[in-house]
């Protein structure tokens, strides 16, 4: 499997950020979408999807809060 993050999507309010866990970029980005949805978010616009590379250890700030 393969993480994906998203701080692009919309959202109810401003500051979103998703993490995804799929096999591919096209099945994370159908898994986030249906999530949304059960929220009752739905996307007019494309989102951004950023892999995460597993193979080194990281911190990643998905928002910072900086407005």
């Amino acid at each position: 499997m393969r993480v994906f993050t998203c701080t692009d999507h919309e959202g109810h309010w401003v500051g979103v950020a998703s993490v995804v866990v799929a096999p591919d970029p096209e099945y994370a980005r159908a898994l986030l979408i249906a999530e949304l949805v059960s929220y009752g978010i739905k996307q007019s616009e494309p989102f951004t999807l950023k892999e995460i590379d597993l193979s080194a250890a990281a911190a990643i700030v998905l928002q910072n809060g900086d407005y």
